[in-house]
């Protein structure tokens, strides 16, 4: 049976290929997006709203209309074995996943500099990424707005029947588009990087850090790949390899997107794995354990929560008293209660300014009186 209705046997079609990739890529975010929901609802207990728009994301991104498509002759290599009873449906579903296509690339650099908003200080900072999302927002709405009515009339972009009317050049179009978009993937993957370069964090953690962010360069690989098939826009088929690049970009945003926040998770199988092989007192741990119980009971952070990063040289404000103006590091307030997990036990401590890079990502927030005569101390985050 043929892969692609009304069409014989033994047609070249790509077909299942551009299938299995989609299917591939979409598998894998979606499993990236269970992970970072089950990290921010249960591990960090901290969703923000970058978690609720990659979530929503993911939805736009998935590719299952992509095998669809193929059913109705995307991935055929010739273009006379396009049935003339599958040109209407195909040409319908490709306008009609070109605006879930738009949004999916336009929500996960949403995400992420939404999450920057919670880790980044500085009101500087914080303006400029609020500009480049705004920026980014409305470039996206324009590419969206151009897809949508990129023929006069509208239905002219799937019905063949439909002879007048006229449509814009697809083909410088979408390649100045594409080059908007690579663009603005640039801008949003590096934004970080100053405050990260600038931070007194560990060397090799944030080394981890700026490689992590820096896959973000994979989805402009991705792009620039995505580009050089546009040229082949001059019949029904001809958009094959540019869906296909589109399925990978989107998916692979969403999961490069993901993967920073994936941290915490490691961290806690790592120190199950500790506590495993090196056996503790379980009475300590228990009673350990209830104590961390109370303590996450006032207060929705998390012991695993990445905190806000604090550029060398910041300082907190004058006249708080000693401590308050602590440069660089981590943003920590001035009496915190530390909760350590190291083996089978645990110990909760209360002390000013802990600042043990051991214990650097275990530290969790209660501001009791200080969360309300500091403020600021209330623009930590966690990522």
């Amino acid at each position: 049976m043929a892969w692609a209705w009304n069409t014989p046997e033994n047609v070249p079609n790509d077909g299942p290929k551009i299938t299995a990739i989609a299917i591939a890529f979409t598998t894998v975010s979606l499993l990236l997006v269970v992970l970072r929901a089950y990290v921010r609802f249960f591990l960090v207990k901290a969703v923000g709203a970058d978690d609720w728009v990659i979530f929503t994301t993911w939805l736009y991104a998935t590719d299952t209309r992509m095998v669809t498509e193929t059913k109705w002759g995307l991935g055929l290599l010739v273009l006379s074995d396009m049935p003339d009873e599958d040109v209407y449906n195909f040409g319908l579903l490709q306008y009609i996943a070109a605006p879930f296509y738009i949004t999916s690339i336009l929500g996960f650099k949403l995400s992420l500099l939404l999450s920057y908003l919670r880790i980044i200080p500085g009101r500087g900072w914080r303006i400029a990424i609020i500009i480049v999302a705004v920026a980014c927002t409305m470039f996206h709405t324009s590419f969206l707005m151009v897809q949508i009515f990129l023929c006069t009339p509208v239905a002219k972009q799937w019905d063949p029947a439909i002879t007048e009317g006229s449509c814009i050049p697809p083909i410088p179009c979408f390649t100045s588009m594409a080059s908007f978009t690579i663009f603005f993937d640039l801008i949003v993957m590096f934004l970080p990087f100053p405050t990260l370069i600038r931070s007194r964090i560990q060397k090799r953690r944030k080394a981890v850090l700026l490689g992590l962010f820096a896959t973000g360069l994979f989805i402009t690989v991705t792009q620039i790949l995505r580009i050089q098939t546009i040229y082949k826009l001059v019949d029904h088929l001809g958009s094959a390899p540019i869906i296909m690049w589109s399925a990978v970009e989107n998916n692979l945003g969403v999961i490069i997107t993901c993967i920073p926040t994936l941290a915490p998770l490691v961290k806690f199988f790592a120190e199950k794995a500790s506590s495993s092989g090196s056996g503790g007192a379980d009475s300590a741990a228990t009673g350990a354990a209830k104590a961390a119980k109370a303590s996450s009971s006032s207060s929705p952070s998390s012991s695993y929560a990445l905190q806000s990063l604090q550029p060398s040289g910041a300082g907190g404000r004058k006249g708080k008293g000693k401590g308050d103006g602590r440069k660089g590091g981590l943003a920590i307030s001035r009496e915190v209660s530390v909760t350590t997990c190291s083996g089978g036990s645990s110990t909760t401590t209360t002390g000013k300014n802990h600042n043990n890079e051991s214990q650097e990502s275990m530290i969790q927030h209660h501001y009791h009186h200080h969360h309300h005569h500091h403020p600021e101390h209330q623009g930590g985050g966690s990522l």
